[in-house]
């Protein structure tokens, strides 16, 4: 169990690594363009892939750490955050973004053309991984 973990709390921090970077070079590309929209390929493409992957690997990991963790009923407070991102996850890859030209399921396309939906999925993925940190440090102060 304590590999489990270890590769858990490895998982989160590079998903959360690539998250990050994946904004840095998002959000920067758009700056130096001076618009969302006018963003200039690849940087913005490498940097939406970077998100997608990065989301996708957080909440998994953090949904392993929140099982496995000795946090005890800290991770009751992941189950909001879990059908959110899960639910998010689920209807994008089952029945896709509906569009004129018919459903859209590429992630990344999805989160550009819609960045509310990825702050909401980004504070989700956050939300679903804090169980496992602050029960951690919890039960360290004790």
């Amino acid at each position: 169990m304590r590999q489990v973990t270890r590769i858990g709390w490895a998982g989160l921090v590079a998903s959360g690594g690539a998250a990050s970077l994946g904004l840095v070079l998002a959000v920067g590309s758009a700056l130096v363009a001076g618009d969302w929209e006018l963003a200039r390929q690849p940087w913005i493409g490498i940097g939406m892939s970077l998100i997608v992957l990065g989301l996708a690997g957080g909440a998994c990991f953090a949904l392993l750490l929140d099982v496995v963790e000795p946090i005890g009923w800290w991770r009751l407070l992941a189950v909001p955050p879990a059908f959110l991102v899960g639910g998010f996850w689920a209807f994008v890859l089952v029945f896709g973004l509906p569009t004129s030209g018919g459903p859209d399921f590429d992630v990344a396309t999805i989160l550009y053309t819609l960045p509310m939906v990825m702050a909401v999925l980004l504070i989700g993925t956050v939300a679903l991984a804090l169980p496992a940190v602050v029960g951690r440090r919890a039960a360290a102060a004790r």
